[in-house]
């Protein structure tokens, strides 16, 4: 050793240092090499807060399956049902901040929940960073066929003249189309009743049966009914008809200026996910939506393409849980959580 080495002060703690340094420099590199990893370079997990076949879950495969051919990684679909969604919400919004964990949320489990909810344990808004609004599938306000309400001014008026006796059903307390039928409620300024069953199935036999007055209905879950001539169209939840259902009018149209209902259905990521990642999922699903093949398929399940980008979705979803409070606690909805 250089005898300038050997005795200078200090020297041993310099050398010592320096050692210590280049062993964090190589503890560093691993992770910074993954992180300058192209993205993706593993599967992506698509978490689908609801079982296997819904409308949620369907929607969630068409989109998977064009993504992952875009990309050229593997869309995993996870199906983790459970308390109207919010179990799987939960999941996603504790996953790493990484981009290989998106959730395809709907309406509920992203816009009623807070509303319904006091110990929710995520906040849609705080935990989230949303992707896209993938699709939107309005509602329907229907009657039976042998309801004398050939209009929703006829629907209203007769409401008014039978104040609490008409009923209208739902798959479930707060679901959509319970809500709607609030909104209805609210807007229209009627007194009607909320009947839940267990399903959209039981509620539609309801309707068709006479046992239900009218309902917030999808277009898929009625249309075997409306080509039967056992149900009747009188308007559509939002502010575009439904290609399916041309010569049906929206509520604005039909008498209820500014009236939506809808499901719908957003892709969205862990808060924290860095921002590239999060504009390149955009650009790929946006691009996949209208793909003639995709548009089929959404239509097909009363749905219609959106794809906007990360800022407007999240605007869109403050919008939706600020409207959807307001009606749950103006018609004092109450959930046991």
């Amino acid at each position: 050793m250089h005898p300038f080495l050997s005795y200078a002060p200090g020297a041993t703690r310099c050398i010592q240092r320096l050692a210590v340094l280049g062993g964090l420099a190589a503890a560093l590199a691993s992770p910074l090499a993954q992180a300058q990893a192209p993205y993706p370079s593993k599967p992506i997990r698509l978490v689908v807060p609801f079982a296997a076949g819904g409308s949620t879950d369907i929607l969630a495969r068409i989109v998977g399956q064009k993504l992952s051919e875009r990309i050229g990684a593997s869309v995993v679909i996870d199906n983790r049902p459970g308390a109207n969604g919010t179990l799987g919400c939960d999941l996603v919004a504790k996953a790493p901040a990484d981009g290989y964990t998106v959730v395809m949320a709907d309406i509920g489990c992203f816009a009623m929940a807070p509303g319904l909810y006091p110990k929710l344990p995520y906040e849609p808004v705080r935990d989230f960073v949303p992707v896209t609004l993938v699709a939107r599938s309005p509602l329907v306000l229907t009657v039976g066929a042998g309801s004398p309400a050939q209009s929703v001014r006829d629907l209203v008026t007769l409401a008014r003249s039978k104040p609490g006796q008409l009923n209208f059903p739902s798959s479930g307390n707060g679901g959509p189309n319970h809500l709607a039928g609030e909104l209805f409620k609210i807007q229209a300024d009627v007194k009607t009743v909320h009947v839940p069953y267990k399903g959209s199935a039981p509620s539609v036999v309801a309707l068709v049966a006479g046992e239900t007055d009218f309902g917030f209905l999808t277009s898929v879950t009625i249309s075997s009914q409306l080509s039967a001539g056992k149900l009747r169209a009188l308007a559509v939840a939002s502010d575009q008809r439904l290609a399916s259902l041309p010569n049906v009018p929206t509520m604005t149209e039909a008498g209820l200026p500014g009236f939506e209902a809808e499901s719908w259905f957003m892709a969205a990521v862990p808060a924290g996910t860095p921002r590239p990642i999060v504009d390149k999922l955009n650009a790929e699903i946006v691009k996949i939506l209208p793909d003639p093949e995709t548009r089929d398929k959404l239509n097909g399940m009363g749905a219609v393409a959106v794809g906007n980008s990360p800022d407007a979705a999240m605007d869109f979803l403050k919008a939706e849980i600020a409207k959807w409070s307001r009606v749950i606690k103006t018609a004092d909805i109450k959930l046991d959580q």
